[in-house]
């Protein structure tokens, strides 16, 4: 057994300084974290050679405003804080953990600065409003109710629960539009070639021609010539209108148009608008079950919505709620953003006391709706590409080749 002095933090301010007989250093700093006290400094007494002891590490010194993480890292990282800390794991050592688990990078280095800024006394919420890139509005307000209900585990696998769905959803959407965009880029392309650099080169073969060309082979070879001598215009209007998409970002002027027309699309906007209500119920969900006031989740779950137009209105909700004291279902049924079965199990949950149980139902319900959105929109889309493809192709083979067919016809 050896004797260690110890210095250690109360609270963000104060620090206390003590002796302590351990049979080690861990064993101290276990003992002064079970006391609810963060270990500053430790050292050996009867030691001469490391006067200044075991030290923490000062604070990392990241670019906190700029940091950015994949989503997928942010996910792992919330599971495995809740795996942990539901096991008893204290928070310092879950921390501590995932650092030492993690290769070299800013993931690494983040969680170390996390672990760093709560031995000094910071809670796990206010660590994590430093990096505003990396975890948002949403998380930190869990985290935050779990840290003030004593159920930060809960907290931390309601996120997780809820970070996989949305990923899940994500990528369903993804992987539905990733064939059928390959397929309507490669068409254009091919037929923008044909059209452009192909085509006039054939059509000298009717120049000499004493007769009056068929209308679809007219009309083939005026399309070939203006594209033939308009092509960069076309590459660059394509170059702009990319560079446009690409430029629409949360706020801009650009996304707030495209998201407006998504909604008055004949096919899509079934698909957005189902997807947007199953998103916002799911969060609202989940924020209510973690104790967040019914105003402050219906700003956050508002907040995480992607369409600009669907937000905007869902936004009158929460100042319906505050100035007039109207109730939740009536003000969103104001709103016209959610259906009205979905207004109607709302305010079913708001009588019986089980909002939340409502809002999880209406989650998974529009998230069904979503899948077989997919499902059928993957099945129609896919055909209807290669129809569309196939039959501008068929025009342009047929346009050139009817003028053939009316010599040979003419010669017999």
């Amino acid at each position: 057994m050896a004797l260690f002095i110890y210095k250690a933090k109360k609270g963000p301010v104060e620090i206390i300084d003590g002796e302590m007989q351990a049979a080690s250093q861990d064993d101290v700093v276990t003992h002064l974290i079970n006391n609810g006290l963060v270990p500053v400094s430790i050292v050996d007494k009867n030691a001469s050679l490391s006067p200044q002891g075991t030290q923490v590490s000062p604070a990392l010194n990241l670019p906190r405003q700029s940091v950015k993480l994949q989503v997928k890292e942010i996910d792992i990282f919330t599971r495995q804080m809740a795996s942990l800390i539901k096991s008893g794991v204290p928070m310092l050592r879950a921390l501590s953990l995932i650092s030492q688990q993690s290769r070299p990078g800013v993931f690494k280095d983040l969680v170390a600065s996390l672990e760093q800024q709560i031995r000094e006394g910071s809670m796990l919420s206010q660590a994590m409003e430093q990096y505003p890139l990396v975890f948002n509005h949403l998380f930190i307000n869990m985290i935050k109710s779990g840290e003030k209900g004593g159920s930060l585990d809960e907290a931390l696998s309601s996120l997780a629960q809820y970070r996989e769905k949305e990923q899940e959803i994500r990528q369903k959407v993804q992987a539905a539009l990733a064939y059928p965009l390959l397929t309507l880029t490669v068409g254009i392309i091919t037929v923008f070639v044909m059209l452009t650099f192909f085509l006039p080169k054939f059509t000298g073969l009717f120049e000499g021609m004493k007769r009056t060309l068929p209308l679809s082979t007219r009309i083939l070879i005026g399309i070939s010539h203006f594209m033939a001598q308009n092509w960069i215009w076309f590459i660059m209007a394509a170059v702009f209108v990319l560079l446009v998409l690409s430029r629409s970002r949360e706020g801009s002027k650009q996304k707030a148009l495209l998201d407006l027309v998504k909604l008055h699309l004949p096919v899509v906007k079934k698909f957005v608008k189902d997807a947007e209500v199953a998103k916002f119920a799911r969060t609202l969900s989940a924020l209510i079950r973690n104790g967040i006031s019914v105003v402050e989740a219906l700003e956050l779950a508002t907040d995480v919505m992607e369409n600009t137009a669907l937000r905007d209105r869902l936004a009158k909700a929460r100042g319906e709620i505050i100035h007039q004291g109207s109730s939740l279902s009536v003000s969103l049924q104001r709103t016209g953003v959610l259906p009205e079965f979905a207004i109607n199990m709302i305010s079913v949950g708001e009588e019986g006391g089980k909002l939340a149980g409502a809002l999880k139902e209406i989650s998974d319900l529009y998230e069904m709706e979503v899948d077989q959105g997919i499902k059928i929109m993957t099945s129609l889309l896919e055909p209807m590409l290669m129809l569309v493809i196939g039959s501008i192709v068929g025009f342009m083979v047929f346009a050139m080749l009817l003028p053939i067919f009316d010599i040979e016809m003419n010669i017999h």
